[in-house]
């Protein structure tokens, strides 16, 4: 008995939906001659920054110190290492879940002194249910193109033999917005720090599937029908 022919397809998918989270970077920095002193401000410019998280409540998700680095500045690079002063650093990524307050968020971090704001990176959940659609819309995918291509010579579909993925992936953009407390501070008015504001456009996410499927299909028609002479 002759084996049942193979039939191979590949099924994709793509989703284009909004984020679910959008992550800020957050760096405060002091600098001092004395160490004692700049690790003092840099204290008070990052309690300052919790005092402004705190107002934003459940719109913040998760706070994370990414990193803290206190370091001495040299006058010069020759062996003497005289030391100027010292610089310190405290980096932070937070995770916003409310868009509608994002812009607001970043415009209070970036009044502060000597703080950096980059960001949003939007992006979803790792765990998002729009990951799993994209996998099965894939399936379906593959489904419906071995479907096709067995009918268009006379078969069916009579077997799965290998469902594979390939891949799925989501692109999140990186693009965001920078802002420097220095450089944008006067661009607003002192007497009301708290009313400015950021328009902020969520950027869609991107989302891919793809599987590889190996199906049995019954045996082919492949009679060629005569032309019409008449």
């Amino acid at each position: 008995m002759n084996e049942q022919p193979l039939l191979a397809v590949r099924g994709e998918s793509l989703l284009e939906v909004d984020p679910e989270i959008a992550y800020l970077s957050v760096s405060v920095t002091a600098r001092d001659p004395d160490r004692a002193k700049t690790l003092r401000l840099l204290n008070k410019r990052a309690k300052a920054n919790d005092e402004i998280l705190k107002r934003f409540g459940d719109a913040i998700e998760k706070i994370d110190t990414a990193r803290v680095s206190v370091s001495p500045q040299l006058r010069s690079r020759k062996p003497e290492e005289r030391i100027s002063g010292y610089v310190g650093v405290v980096w932070r990524t937070i995770t916003v879940v409310d868009f509608d307050r994002l812009g607001e968020l970043v415009a209070q971090l970036a009044n502060q002194d000597l703080t950096e704001v980059a960001g949003p990176t939007w992006t979803l959940r790792p765990a998002s249910p729009v990951h799993q659609r994209a996998r099965v819309d894939a399936v379906q995918d593959a489904v419906q193109r071995a479907r096709d291509y067995a009918g268009a010579i006379g078969s069916r579909l009579t077997d799965l033999v290998e469902l594979a993925d390939v891949g799925q992936t989501s692109d999140v953009s990186p693009r965001g917005l920078m802002f420097a407390g220095a450089a944008r501070a006067s661009a607003r008015p002192a007497s009301a720090p708290d009313e400015f504001t950021f328009e902020m456009t969520p950027i869609k996410q991107v989302v891919r599937g793809t599987v590889e499927a190996r199906f049995r299909i019954s045996p082919p028609d492949l009679a060629v029908e005569e032309p019409d002479r008449n």
